[in-house]
């Protein structure tokens, strides 16, 4: 089984906005902020042709973009996924703002993609869920709040989890999981 490592860095300076990332501004199609509401926080966007050498099993499609975002009224918070093939053009600038709590996530942390293990203890994309967390779900991505300092859940020793939904449409069925070592 493939995992594709994650390193993050916060931007500095001039980046291309629809790079994939975690947090900040989210480069949206048209019409698609309408869907959102403040209770919604933007987790991260991937542009999967980022990632296409690297999963080489298929387990994403290699165009487009994923995007990550949580539904944060209910806890645990729930996922919300989006696939969309084509190049989006809205930049949504201080999309976390309206959560107080989240505030601080209105800054980019861009991603850069390595072959990594199955079992990785970090950030990364598909293998297994580090610490023995019980699912038979298939992971999608695991993010490690500690070891990148981005004040997204840094109060948990663990990790937090996006699973694949069950079906043919993977993607919209996406669960959000936290795992408190």
């Amino acid at each position: 089984m493939n995992a594709i490592g994650i390193k993050i860095k916060k931007a500095d300076g001039n980046h291309d906005p629809c790079t994939s990332k975690f947090f900040g501004a989210p480069v949206l199609p048209d019409g698609w902020l309408e869907m959102f509401s403040e209770d919604i926080i933007f987790f991260g966007q991937i542009r999967l042709s980022d990632i296409a050498e690297l999963d080489t099993e298929n387990k994403l499609p290699h165009t487009g973009y994923l995007y990550l975002f949580l539904d944060i009224e209910m806890y645990p918070y729930q996922a919300m996924a989006y696939y969309y093939d084509g190049e989006p053009n809205v930049v949504v600038d201080d999309f976390n703002e309206a959560e107080v709590q989240f505030a601080q996530l209105n800054e980019d942390w861009l991603m850069s993609f390595e072959p990594a293990d199955e079992d990785f203890d970090g950030t990364r994309l598909f293998g297994v869920p580090s610490s023995g967390y019980e699912t038979d779900e298939e992971l999608l991505l695991q993010f490690d709040p500690l070891a990148e300092s981005t004040g997204f859940l840094d109060n948990i020793d663990g990790y937090a989890y996006f699973f694949f939904g069950e079906g043919r449409d993977r993607i919209n069925g996406i669960r959000f999981g936290i795992d408190r070592s």
